[in-house]
């Protein structure tokens, strides 16, 4: 796949994702999301998009850069403010993205972030989803 036509499937993603619709669409059957930070992998594309609209309940002011696309992948790096403190410090994150015949196979975020998971607790063990 060429880095135009993946970046047509992430910005249909985000796309979606922005209007509240249903983004799960854009997903592999086998899709997997891993965040590394506290070693979350949720499979599924319901599981992965119900996982993510709470990880992203808990990320006040997310700020994306510009997204990078190369063949096959999409990369969106960005921060959020720590919801723990009040001070200016932000929490950095970078997410790959994997693309093959038009859909999301495979989403990998980096950074600090696993307490923000949807577990209750904001605690990076709280959340294993297979």
């Amino acid at each position: 796949m060429k880095a135009a036509e993946t970046r047509a499937v992430i910005d249909h993603y985000f796309h979606l994702m922005g209007r509240g619709e249903d983004f799960a669409i854009c997903y592999a059957a086998d899709v997997r999301w891993t965040t590394f930070d506290g070693g979350t992998v949720v499979s599924g594309p319901t599981k992965v998009r119900d996982y993510l609209m709470g990880l992203h309940r808990n990320m006040p002011d997310i700020q994306t850069r510009p997204l990078a696309y190369a063949d096959d992948t999409a990369y969106v790096e960005g921060d959020c403010a720590d919801p723990r403190s009040t001070s200016i410090d932000r929490i950095a994150f970078c997410i790959a993205y994997d693309i093959a015949n038009g859909v999301i196979t495979a989403g990998r975020c980096y950074g600090a972030i696993g307490f923000l998971g949807p577990g209750g607790s904001l605690d990076p063990a709280a959340v294993r989803i297979q």
